[in-house]
This record gives structure tokens, C-alpha cells and sequence, in this order.
């Protein structure tokens, strides 16, 4: 039976580099941003149909909900999976903790305002602030993408889940260390990594298909491991950076 362990990192914070060196361990695979998480409320809300309440059949239906991670990762090769998701979310970790009981969390942190200019620094938008504040989850955008992985990584903290920080900043200024750090987390032996020319990420031989983004969020640079120069008081304007700037909690 394989051994699930759980990332939560904040977009641009290096979650496809990370995957891409650990991954070089057959042993090993990070998943791409995972639906399991999807997969596990879904199947909790087949509860509140009247379908069901007309017919409970709990223990059937806890089978399949239990045997979620055993049943999805069945054909990948490795022996550990780290499945990356917003699992920290009060809901997630709820209905993930009802399946493993202590899970154990990998959490890639970047500040917040270098996440957003990273994010900027590629699309271009026309509205920057609004752009942001899409991320954010604010006005309509109440689950917005960098909102849901911060409130994520605040409430691991916040319940002393088990976990390790990885910080963005020393994960590309030293590797190999940060990763050593992952194994023995995890209980786990290391294995060389090589940090030039090694491949775009993949899992379960499969890559990002961008495509449907309609820009590269995922292609990183292989012949190196090097922080891309990123300079937020030029990127993001004065407003996004005041309205922001505080929200760090790490």
C-alpha cells in the first residue's frame, strides 16, 4: 500500500521545480495540482441528496470514500505520492483526516507580493489590481487561488498539524538541503538529485498541459536551479502593494 503525504505550497512559490528534482526517485512522486481534494468533497455532498437520505447506505458509500487515495494513485508507480492541494482548508482537513488520521504536510512558502508579481510578470493582464484581487479572493472572487493556499498553510498552523517549511528563497539558493529536509521529514531515505539539465516536471508520465491556461505557469528552467530577478515595486503598482503587504504569515 502506498504512503500519502501532502503539499500545500503557495502558487509561484516553486511547487513545479520541487517536483520536478524530487521526482528524479522513482521511489517518489509529487503530483501535479491534484483532484483528490475535489474528489473527496463531491463525495461528501452525496449525502445531502435526498437520494441518499431516502436510502442511507453509509458503510457502502464510506467504502468507496475511504479507499479514495488507495484507488486513484493504484497505477502509479511509486511507492510515496505527495499530493498537492489546498488539504490544510478547514473543510479538506476535515474530510481528510477522516481517512488518515495524521497526515503529514509539506508547506512551500513564498511572501504573498512576490507570489502576485510572479503571477503578473507572466500574464500581462490590463487590470493588475483586479488581476490581484481575483487571487486574493476578494468582491466576488471569495475563493480566489493564492487566498485558498494561504488560508491552507494558516490553518495547519493554526491546529499544530505535522509539518515541514520549505521556504521558495532557499529552496532555489539550496536545494539539495531543503530536500533533505523533505526525506527525513517523511521518514524517508535520500537519493542524489541532480540540479542541471534534468527534466520539465512530470508524474505518472504525464505533464502540464498549459494550453487550457492560455499561458506557461509550468515550464521552468532545467539547464539550472536560479531565482528568475523579479522586482515587485516594478511590477505590481502602489495600491496592490499597500493592500497586501501585511498579509504574510510566515
Amino acid at each position: 500500500m502506498k504512503k500519502v503525504y501532502f503539499l500545500s505550497g503557495m502558487p509561484r512559490s516553486g511547487n513545479t521545480l520541487l517536483g520536478s528534482l524530487i521526482n528524479q526517485n522513482e521511489e517518489i512522486t509529487m503530483t501535479g495540482s491534484s483532484i483528490v481534494c475535489s474528489i473527496l468533497y463531491n463525495l461528501s455532498l452525496l449525502k445531502e441528496e435526498m437520494t441518499f437520505k431516502n436510502f442511507p447506505d453509509h458503510k457502502s458509500l464510506d467504502n468507496i470514500y475511504s479507499n479514495v487515495f488507495n484507488n486513484y494513485y493504484k497505477d502509479w508507480k511509486a511507492k510515496y505520492i505527495i499530493d498537492r492541494g489546498p488539504w490544510g482548508t478547514p473543510g479538506n482537513l476535515k474530510l481528510l483526516k477522516e481517512i488518515i488520521k495524521k497526515p503529514k504536510f509539506i508547506i512551500l512558502y513564498r511572501p504573498i507580493l512576490e507570489v502576485l508579481a510572479s503571477f503578473i510578470k507572466i500574464e500581462k493582464p490590463e487590470n493588475i489590481e483586479e488581476r490581484c484581487d481575483n487571487y486574493m479572493g476578494i468582491n466576488k472572487h471569495k475563493n480566489g487561488m493564492v487566498h485558498r493556499y494561504l488560508w491552507s498553510i494558516d490553518n495547519i498552523l493554526k491546529n499544530k498539524e505535522d509539518h515541514v517549511i520549505i521556504h521558495y528563497k532557499n529552496l532555489i539558493n539550496d536545494p539539495i538541503n531543503e530536500i533533505k529536509k523533505i526525506y527525513r521529514f517523511l521518514d524517508i531515505s535520500f537519493k542524489d538529485v541532480k540540479l542541471k539539465n534534468f527534466n520539465q516536471f512530470y508524474a505518472n508520465n504525464l505533464m502540464y498541459n498549459d494550453s487550457v491556461l492560455g499561458v506557461e505557469l509550468h515550464k521552468i528552467r532545467t539547464d539550472k536551479v536560479e531565482q528568475i530577478k523579479l522586482n515587485v515595486e516594478e511590477i505590481l503598482p502602489i495600491n496592490v502593494i499597500k493592500k497586501y503587504s501585511n498579509l504574510d504569515i510566515l
